[in-house]
C-alpha cells in the first residue's frame, strides 16, 4: 500500500500543509508508504511567483477557484469573461484585474495535464487531497483527471471543505471522488487506509464518506481527538525539499505549522456569532507544556525556518505561565505567531515579549455595544488597552476591523470612529470590512434569531459550479445575506474607512518618559493639542494609574494608598484635562489613558479591584499645572 497526498493551489506557499505532514507520519509509523507533493508550488513555478500572490489576494471575489471552474465544468458554468465583469462591477476588483486572470487561466489546463504526465501515479494505491479555502476545484479538476487515466485508483478527499454536510454534497455531485473524510481524520484517513490494504470492509468508520451500491452513505460524525499528545509531529520533508530545488523557493520565507490546540475555550463560554470554525468540535483541547515544547524544538532542528505558526484559534491561557516562559528560559530563537484573545493583561503581554510572539487578536470592534453582540466578552476600553500594551512591549498585533452585525446603531459608528482616531500611534487593523456569513457559525444557524434573511450562497459561486441553489446550500461555506432590518451607521462609515485607510500610512508616536521629576509625553498624532506635554505631581501618577482602565473612585483609592491626599473633585479634574488633550479614553465610569509608557510606575502591578498598593509613595499633594510645549 503507498499513499500520495496532495496539495493544490491556492494553499498558501509560506508553510507546508499541517494535515499532510500529521497524515504522512502517521502513515511512516504504521508502515505505510507516503508521499506529499505540493503541487501549489509547481503552479506558482508556472504563473510566476507574483502572479500566484495576486490570486490569494482575490480571495474576496473566489478567483483561485474560479480559475479551475472551466477545466472541471467546461461549459456548464457561465464565460469567464461574465465573471470577470461581474467582480469589477460590483466594486470588487479594480479594471485591469481581468486582463491579467485571463492571462493566469491560460496556464490551467497545460499545468494538469503536465501533473497527469510528470507523477508516478500508478505507484500509489491511494491519492488524498486536502482542500482547504480555494482548494476545491483546483483538487477537483486534477482528482477528476486521475480518475479518468487511473480508474483503479482510489480518491480520497478532506479539510475543512468537506466538513459534514459539505463533504456528504461533495462526495454526492463528484462520483470520481471515491471517500471523503470529514470532521478530525487523524484516525479515519489511516484506518481507512489500512482497511483498503487488506480488502477489509470500510463501514462503521466515524466520519467516512462512502459509496453503497451507488448511493452516499455517511454513518456517523468522527470522533474528536481528546489526548493532542498522542499526536503525531507532522513531517514537513517533501515541503522543505520542494522549496530548496523550486526556482521560486528564495521569494518565499518558510514558517512550520504547530497545532497545540483544538477547538476554542472561549467559544465553549460564548460561541462568537460571526465565527464559523470549529463546526461540530469547539471542546477546548490542549497538548501539554512539555509536549508542545519538544514539538517546536524538533521541528525547529530539523527545518531551515525560524519562524513558528501556531494554527489555534486561540491560545491557551495556560501557556502563558507554561508554555512562554519555557520557550524564553531555553532561548529558542525563533519568532511565533498565534491568535489571542484581545483581554490579554500586562504580564502575558510581557511573556509573548519574552517569547518572541506576534499575534492575531480578536479585536474586532471599537464598540462595546458592537462587541456584545458579537459576543466577544469584551469591550473597547480592553480592546485599547491590549493594544497599547502591545506597542510598550513590542509585540506585533494583527487585527481586523469589522462592521455590520444586526443591532448596531449610529453610535457604534461614532464610537470606533472616535477611538480610531485617537489611536492612530497603535498597530492598525490589517482589514476594515463588512461581516461575513460563514456556515458553522450562530448567524447562519440562527439567521432568523439574529435578523439576517435571504440566505443564499455568495454570489460568484454561480461562476464555480453548475449546481442549483439548494446543492450549493449544502455545498459551500460562505453566503449573502439581507438585513431584516437595514443598519444605520449614522453618515459615519465612510470615515472610519477613510480613518483606517490613513492610520495604516501613518507612523504617529504617543509617548511617555520620565525626565527628571516630571513625565514627558510626545504625541505626533493628527488629534495632539501639543506636540509635548510635561506632567508632574498628582497628575503624573493619575496618567500612570490610568495605563489600565480604572474608575474615578479606584483611581482615587490608589492614589491614596500610595500616599496622596487627593480628593475626587481633583482627580476628576486632572482626568477632564487629559481626555480634552485626547490622552484618555473614557467609558461609562472607567478611563483608560492611550499614552505609552516607557517606563515601569509603581502602579505597573496595582490592579485596584484585586490588589491593593505595594509600597506607598508619598509625594506632594498638590495638583500641579499640566505643562505644554509650543506648538509650533
Amino acid at each position: 500500500m503507498r499513499v500520495l497526498l496532495i496539495n493544490m493551489p491556492f494553499a498558501a506557499l509560506d508553510s507546508p500543509s499541517l494535515a499532510l505532514g500529521m497524515f504522512k507520519s502517521r502513515l511512516l509509523a504504521e508502515g505505510v508508504a507516503c508521499d506529499v507533493q505540493d503541487l501549489n508550488w509547481r503552479f506558482a513555478e508556472e504563473i510566476g511567483y507574483d502572479d500566484y500572490a495576486f490570486v490569494l489576494q482575490l480571495s474576496a471575489v473566489m478567483a483561485g477557484e474560479q480559475l479551475f471552474a472551466r477545466s472541471l465544468f467546461g461549459d456548464l458554468v457561465p464565460p469567464d469573461s461574465e465573471y470577470d465583469q461581474q467582480i469589477v462591477a460590483n466594486g470588487d476588483a479594480s479594471a485591469d484585474v481581468p486582463a491579467r486572470l485571463a492571462e493566469i487561466r491560460r496556464h490551467v489546463p497545460a499545468f494538469l495535464q503536465r501533473c497527469i504526465e510528470a507523477l508516478p501515479w500508478p505507484a500509489y494505491d491511494v491519492i488524498g487531497f486536502t482542500s482547504l479555502f480555494e482548494q476545491n476545484l483546483p483538487s477537483l479538476s486534477l482528482a477528476r483527471m486521475v480518475k479518468l487515466h487511473y480508474p483503479e485508483t482510489t480518491i480520497v478527499f478532506g479539510g475543512a471543505n468537506c466538513e459534514e454536510i459539505m463533504g456528504v454534497t461533495l462526495h454526492q455531485c463528484f462520483p470520481f471522488v471515491d471517500y471523503v473524510c470529514s470532521g478530525e481524520a487523524d484516525d479515519s484517513f489511516p484506518e481507512l487506509v489500512n482497511r483498503l490494504a487488506f480488502g477489509h470492509p470500510v463501514s462503521g468508520i466515524g466520519g467516512l464518506v462512502r459509496r453503497d451500491r451507488g448511493e452516499t452513505v455517511y454513518e456517523k460524525p468522527a470522533a474528536m481527538v481528546r489526548e493532542l499528545d498522542t499526536l503525531p509531529i507532522p513531517d514537513y520533508d517533501d515541503y522543505f525539499i520542494q522549496r530548496s530545488q523550486s526556482p521560486i523557493g528564495h521569494r518565499v520565507k518558510p514558517s512550520v505549522l504547530m497545532e497545540s490546540a483544538r477547538g476554542c475555550w472561549w467559544g465553549q463560554k460564548s460561541h462568537c456569532t460571526f465565527c464559523g470554525l470549529n463546526g461540530l468540535t469547539m471542546e477546548f483541547r490542549v497538548k501539554k507544556a512539555p509536549r508542545a515544547i519538544g514539538e517546536i524544538t524538533h521541528l525547529l532542528r530539523r527545518y531551515d525556518t525560524r519562524i513558528v505558526r501556531f494554527v489555534d484559534n486561540i491560545l491557551s491561557p495556560n501557556y502563558f505561565k507554561e508554555l512562554l516562559p519555557e520557550i524564553a528560559r531555553q532561548r529558542i530563537q525563533a519568532d511565533f505567531i498565534c491568535e489571542v484573545k484581545s483581554n490579554l493583561k500586562k504580564p502575558q503581554i510581557q511573556a509573548l515579549a519574552d517569547a518572541h510572539f506576534s499575534v492575531q487578536a480578536g479585536i474586532e470592534n471599537l464598540s462595546t455595544h458592537t462587541l456584545d453582540l458579537m459576543g466577544k466578552g469584551s469591550n473597547a476600553l480592553i480592546n485599547l488597552q491590549t493594544l497599547k500594551w502591545c506597542m510598550e512591549k513590542g509585540v506585533f498585533v494583527d487585527w481586523n476591523l469589522l462592521y455590520g452585525f444586526p443591532g448596531e446603531v449610529p453610535h457604534d459608528y461614532e464610537r470606533n470612529l472616535e477611538l480610531a482616531r485617537v489611536a492612530t500611534h497603535l498597530s492598525p487593523p490589517s482589514g476594515c470590512g463588512p461581516i461575513r456569513l460563514d456556515r458553522f457559525s450562530p448567524n447562519f444557524d440562527r439567521a432568523d434569531e439574529f435578523g439576517l434573511t435571504n440566505v443564499r450562497p455568495l454570489k460568484y459561486y454561480r461562476y464555480l459550479y453548475p449546481f442549483n441553489r439548494e446543492t450549493l446550500m449544502n455545498l459551500v461555506y460562505y453566503f449573502d445575506f439581507d438585513y431584516e432590518q437595514r443598519i444605520d451607521d449614522g453618515g459615519y462609515l465612510s470615515a472610519i474607512e477613510e480613518t483606517v485607510t490613513r492610520w495604516k500610512r501613518r507612523e504617529d508616536v504617543l509617548y511617555a518618559e520620565r525626565s527628571g521629576g516630571t513625565v514627558v509625553i510626545h504625541d505626533t498624532r493628527p488629534v495632539a493639542r501639543w506636540p509635548e506635554m510635561i506632567v508632574s505631581g498628582v497628575a503624573a501618577r493619575v496618567l500612570e494609574c490610568c495605563d489600565r482602565a480604572q474608575s474615578l473612585p479606584r483611581i482615587v483609592e490608589a492614589l491614596r494608598q500610595s500616599g496622596e491626599d487627593v480628593t475626587q473633585e481633583q482627580v476628576a479634574d486632572i482626568l477632564n484635562q487629559f481626555l480634552d488633550s485626547n490622552l484618555l479614553v473614557r467609558e461609562g465610569n472607567r478611563y483608560l489613558s492611550v499614552v505609552v509608557l516607557t517606563y515601569a510606575s509603581e502602579f505597573a502591578g496595582y490592579d485596584a479591584e484585586q490588589h491593593p498598593m505595594r509600597s506607598p509613595h508619598h509625594a506632594s499633594t498638590t495638583v500641579p499645572l499640566v505643562q505644554h510645549a509650543a506648538a509650533s
